[in-house]
């Protein structure tokens, strides 16, 4: 298990980065996930860009209560916004509050079903609350979701997850 979650960790903040020194092998980028957030539907647009981006500097720099506050307030403008339950399921990822994490990623996908990195990250968060089954179900979803998407890089590493859950 620790070894896992040394290996989840990596993965979520260790390549969290705008730098060209990513490493290739890199699981997540806080651009794929800017990218895929839909344009606010509030006047607050500016705001609700402001706190994103911010929140995602945050988790990079490992600066996750921080970062938790940023999609909170994202909240309180948007409470149906999916990509800030997102971002604050992964600050919760960060600070080993496995059980908050779950709950923002179920709201993320209660929200917007079809987001292959809520399913993804739920799948880890499931696999560090000991629910191996949920795990795999979550990443076999999230690997089902980024096919589609023509993800073949996150498709890929879905599934090397589920190798290394079902070896564990």
């Amino acid at each position: 298990m620790k070894g896992l979650k040394l290996a989840a960790a990596i993965l979520v903040f260790g390549t969290l980065t705008f730098t060209p020194k990513a490493e290739a092998k890199s699981l997540f980028s806080t651009r794929q996930v800017i990218a895929q957030v839909p344009n606010s539907q509030t006047e607050n647009q500016n705001d609700t860009e402001t706190y994103f981006k911010r929140g995602f500097k945050r988790i990079e720099s490992k600066d996750y209560r921080g970062a938790i506050e940023d999609f909170n307030q994202i909240l309180k403008i948007e409470p149906k916004n999916a990509y800030a339950y997102l971002g604050r399921g992964l600050g919760n990822f960060g600070l080993d509050e496995y059980q908050a994490a779950k709950t923002d990623f179920d709201q993320a996908l209660e929200i917007t079903p079809d987001i292959p990195y809520a399913y993804y990250f739920r799948g880890l968060t499931n696999f560090a609350l000991k629910d191996k089954q949920g795990a795999i179900a979550d990443l076999q979803k999230a690997f089902t979701l980024f096919k589609q998407e023509g993800n073949q890089e996150f498709a890929q590493k879905a599934t090397d997850a589920i190798e290394k859950i079902q070896e564990s």
